[in-house]
């Protein structure tokens, strides 16, 4: 029995330790003062600021820009240059809990999602239908808000869209468990998240220095883990397989682009959005990984200005 009390005890020790010895990148707060010193523009909308940005012809079709887990508004310099170049306005902006939009501490769900794009339209005073355009989660975002609000859309493109599966699902089961997801939170997000562009790229030792550093400067931003772990939770990483086939019931062109290499969407996602989508104009990219519109951006610039010229 004494043994068993000390083993529990030495247990019990280290796991108290260990979140101070796996340390903590969140050291900083986004605040006034911080956005100050950035000289991006900010919004504030009802559940916080949000970073964005304008670009193109004023007189051009609007495009709007929804980003994933992935990388946060960073993840499009790759495509802007084509589109605005092409004579579209382009909107893009930080979802909040990345990049440096605010972290509020609320439910990460699809309805959080929807308002902050609907309240950023209505903010910037875009009357019309705008052409929308996600990956991966912020696919699952753009087809929610299709689905949603078919009037708003003129037409929708999906690169390596979220429809209901992910990967890593005994790590996000136990993460959804109240105490449990915090304390992991506390000592592995850090880590994961440092290591999830190995992920999405599909030649991990090619990643860019400038994704690195970009995508690690809104790990230190206090709240991050925290959103990451609320949105785990709800809803905005279920199932959308209804507002996928609601959208393709609808008379909005829809574009769906994958690569054969990415491994966080893989092929039986692919097959599900087919189903859901009968009509989807499907471009397969050979060889392209999970972020391949900022990996190997030229096939994906050169389909999606054609889809959305038409």
């Amino acid at each position: 029995m004494k043994k068993l009390i000390l083993v529990v005890f030495v247990i019990a020790v280290i796991l108290a330790a260990l979140p101070f010895i796996t340390g903590n990148l969140e050291t900083k707060e986004l605040n006034d003062e911080e956005r100050k010193g950035l000289g991006l523009k900010f919004l504030q909308l009802t559940d916080g600021m949000v970073h964005y940005d304008v670009s193109g012809p004023q007189s051009g079709e609007v495009v709007v820009l929804v980003h994933g887990n992935a990388a946060p508004y960073f993840s499009w310099d790759k495509n802007m240059a084509a589109l605005t170049g092409a004579g579209f306005r382009v909107i893009r902006y930080d979802l909040y809990g990345f990049g440096y939009s605010d972290r509020p501490d609320v439910d990460y769900s699809r309805a959080l999602y929807d308002r902050q794009l609907m309240e950023l339209l209505e903010k910037l005073n875009i009357k019309g239908p705008v052409n929308l355009v996600g990956t991966s989660q912020g696919g699952s975002i753009a087809v929610y808000f299709a689905a949603t609000h078919p009037e708003k859309v003129k037409k929708l493109a999906l690169l390596s869209p979220f429809i209901n599966i992910l990967p890593m699902k005994a790590i996000i089961t136990l993460i959804k468990i109240p105490g449990i997801g915090e304390y992991l939170g506390s000592v592995l997000l850090d880590l994961v998240n440092t290591n999830y562009p190995e992920k999405v790229f599909a030649n991990p030792k090619a990643i860019p220095a400038e994704y690195t550093e970009n995508y690690t400067k809104q790990l230190t931003y206090k709240g991050f883990k925290r959103a990451r772990i609320s949105n785990l939770r709800g809803d905005s990483l279920a199932d959308f397989t209804e507002q996928y086939e609601a959208v393709g019931k609808t008379k909005i062109p829809v574009l769906f682009t994958w690569g054969t290499a990415d491994k966080v969407i893989m092929t039986d996602s692919v097959a599900n959005i087919k189903n859901a989508m009968p009509s989807v104009v499907y471009h397969e990219i050979e060889g392209g990984g999970h972020l391949v519109h900022y990996e190997n951006s030229e096939p994906v610039n050169k389909i999606l200005v054609n889809f959305l010229k038409k």
